[in-house]
């Protein structure tokens, strides 16, 4: 980036793609919108669409088109801080035809960018999906968007006598925060023979902070020294800055390829221009398929590496995989595109289920230094490739000396809980049955500690030792402790999502429930939940889930027995200044499946707990004043010291996020974000539990 507007970063980040690709920085959608157009052929399974809807988090860069067969690419990136500037498409052959086209912006310096700013000759852009990411301390600093614009690309190619075809863009708002454009476009040609097809991904998205990892497998390995064979390969990337005047410092990327460099010099802005509003630069139009001659060599201006990759110099002979990892040291590029076009029917990324781990590793197993030998047996170990599976290692610690003295191992009908509320969960599968298989990796005994402090360094320093860099791919890492932080709370997740939490009841003798109970909690916060659904309101009495404190120990009740689990339904908001008695609880759709579940609410932050144990969608006496029939009651019935509306929660299950965050599956784990390490949510203590379990009145 330009000097006078370079900041101070002070992360290193690291990304790659397994092809693999990985990628940094954490990045959430804004913009949705589903656009049924975007439906196309693909191959089986294959995903094909743009966000279905808006969303709070998108991780990393995502398939969003696949075509295999008589199909070429042209793909072309123009900035500027002019009124308008020049993108170009590329007829491979007379008698290509337009199949799709994709418009796609990236602004910077917290810009933002609407449907109506940019225009491609004239025609106003709307845009389908859009991400904002973040570096360093730098909210929102990036917002990438994309747009279909096949209908003003297509006529325009197909009128024209040209195999190269102009288009204007202009910049209506924020030009010099808008660092420019990315025009792909996908062609078929008649012309082609069989032998000729090939296959076309693109894929856009935002970075997150522990990166992303895509495995490209392939119909058959690609014999580099046959005529037709091919393996290309391009980023997009705005922001970035590489001289040889203007910029304050150097900004590159490193890509590696089945184990060798390709490129130390990755990024620039050699498609536009060295100021912002015109940093861009994607690998296509006018760039030569020559890789950087010194793999090593820093940039030394805009074109020692033009983002546009021969991967045939790389390929493993025989092998249908191509594994590529990317670093980005100077921790300031804004990578939001990638594409791939090969001469072998390919998936990237495949995962049929969804749970974040690759086919091929669960039908053969997980090789993570690709020499050829399984480094974790997943095939072995039970994982189905169409059946969600989430796997945890553990570890235990001996209690403190003053707390009684027997190891804190969990019993196998602790752990056996867990499973079945997994098994039994609503979660579909493409094998046609429902829940989620758990696989626990027993570990072993580690060092005493009767206070973790700090809490994640003492945490690392037990459990680094005990599992791979391989293994740490697939397991979250469960420690059964005594404390941390010299608190009395029950348990630590490392964030939101995440892949490594604490059971912390070793000072006090908990029962089955508390552990099994906190075992879901914590677990529940590294896939993403929180304690009151779509809120952190860890007393929502409508949030029936053991995220909730109410039923994190107690655990929630149904059909007059015990029930562990994550909240199953989509609930209606309750408004504390206008409750209705006679309605009690409601839920979207019919309420019948409430009168078999019961509830706790608490009508004044110091006082008693109540606990209702069926029909909690009828006749419930908010106020406790004898009457169940009272309409607009004001009431406080979540502990926080006032009357507020308190949102209505959804189907937690549906909303599990499987890798961590990036660090478990198709993620890379490279470091744990710093904002995470540093954090430490409150969390139920023993002493709230003792006080509810002493101040419960059982009412009809």
């Amino acid at each position: 980036m330009p000097s006078y507007l370079k900041k101070e970063i002070i992360r290193f980040l690291s990304f790659s793609i397994l092809l693999i690709f990985s990628l940094p920085f954490q990045a959430n959608a804004i913009v949705g919108g589903f656009d049924p157009s975007i439906s196309v052929e693909v191959l089986p399974g294959e995903s094909s669409h743009l966000d279905a809807e808006f969303t709070q988090q998108a991780n990393g860069l995502s398939v969003f088109i696949t075509k295999y067969g008589k199909y070429r690419l042209s793909v072309d990136a123009a900035g500027s801080n002019s009124a308008s500037h020049e993108i170009i498409s590329r007829k491979p052959a007379h008698d290509a035809v337009v199949v799709k086209a994709f418009l796609m912006a990236a602004a910077s310096n917290s810009g933002e960018i609407n449907s109506g700013d940019i225009t491609l000759d004239d025609n106003v852009i709307n845009w389908s999906s859009g991400v904002y990411n973040s570096i360093g301390s730098y909210s929102r600093f990036f917002h990438t968007v994309l747009a279909d614009v096949t209908h003003i690309v297509k006529p325009k190619s197909q009128g024209s006598a040209h195999r190269t075809v102009k288009f204007t863009l202009k910049e209506l708002a924020d030009n010099t925060k808008i660092d420019g454009e990315v025009l792909a476009v996908i062609y078929h040609v008649p012309s082609l023979s069989d032998d000729e097809k090939h296959t076309v991904s693109l894929l856009f998205g935002g970075q997150r902070l522990a990166g992303d990892r895509f495995e490209l497998s392939l119909s058959e390995s690609i014999d580099p020294t046959k005529n037709r064979s091919l393996a290309h390969m391009g980023l997009g990337i705005s922001y970035g800055c590489q001289g040889p005047t203007g910029c304050a410092g150097v900004q590159y990327s490193t890509i590696d390829v089945n184990g060798k460099r390709l490129s130390t010099s990755a990024g620039g802005n050699d498609d536009g221009e060295g100021a912002n509003g015109a940093l861009i630069t994607a690998g296509g139009h006018g760039d030569a398929f020559g890789n950087p001659s010194n793999p090593y060599a820093l940039p030394a201006n805009n074109f020692t590496d033009d983002e546009r990759y021969n991967l045939k110099p790389f390929l493993i002979p025989h092998s249908k995989k191509i594994v590529v990892d990317s670093n980005n040291p100077s921790n300031d590029d804004n990578i939001f595109f990638a594409w791939f076009e090969l001469s072998a029917a390919a998936r990237i990324n495949r995962d049929s289920d969804g749970d974040g781990l690759l086919d091929d590793w669960e039908r053969n197993g997980y090789d993570h230094d690709l020499d050829g030998v399984i480094d974790v047996p997943l095939h072995e170990l039970g994982f189905d490739p169409n059946h969600k599976d989430i796997a945890i290692a553990y570890a235990w610690m001996p209690r403190s000396a003053s707390s009684i003295g027997k190891l804190l191992v969990p019993t196998n009908a602790q752990l056996h809980a867990v499973t079945e509320m997994f098994r039994k969960s609503p979660v579909t599968n493409p094998d046609g049955a429902k829940g989620i298989n758990i696989h626990w990796k027993r570990l072993s005994k580690v060092a005493a500690d009767s206070n973790l402090s700090p809490v994640w360094t003492q945490f690392d320093g037990l459990m680094d030792p005990l599992l791979s860099d391989a293994e740490r791919r697939i397991y979250h890492r469960m420690l059964m402790a005594n404390k941390y932080s010299g608190g009395r709370s029950s348990g630590l997740s490392r964030g939101i999502p995440a892949a490594d939490f604490i059971v912390s009841l070793g000072f006090y003798d908990a029962t089955d429930n508390m552990i099994t109970g906190t075992i879901a909690h914590e677990l529940g916060h590294n896939i993403g939940l929180r304690h009151g659904g779509i809120d952190h309101d860890p007393y929502k009495t409508s949030h029936l889930s053991v995220m909730s404190y109410l039923y994190q120990f107690n655990l929630l009740e149904k059909d007059g027995e015990p029930l562990m689990d994550y909240q199953r339904f989509r609930m209606s908001e309750l408004d504390e200044n206008k409750l209705d008695e006679a309605d009690g609880l409601s839920k979207t759709g019919s309420d019948d499946i409430l009168k078999r579940y019961g509830m706790i609410w608490r009508n004044s932050p110091n006082g008693p707990l109540y606990r209702k144990r069926a029909n909690i969608n009828s006749f419930v006496d908010w106020n406790r004043n004898g009457t169940r029939t009272d309409e607009n009651v004001s009431q406080d019935i979540n502990q926080n010291y006032g009357k507020s509306v308190l949102p209505g929660g959804y189907n937690e299950w549906q909303n599990i996020v499987y890798d961590a965050g990036g660090v478990i599956g198709s993620g890379i784990p490279s470091q744990i974000p710093i904002t995470d390490l540093d954090y430490e949510m409150e969390e139920l203590t023993v002493d709230e539990y003792l006080d509810m379990q002493n101040n419960t009145i059982d009412v009809d």
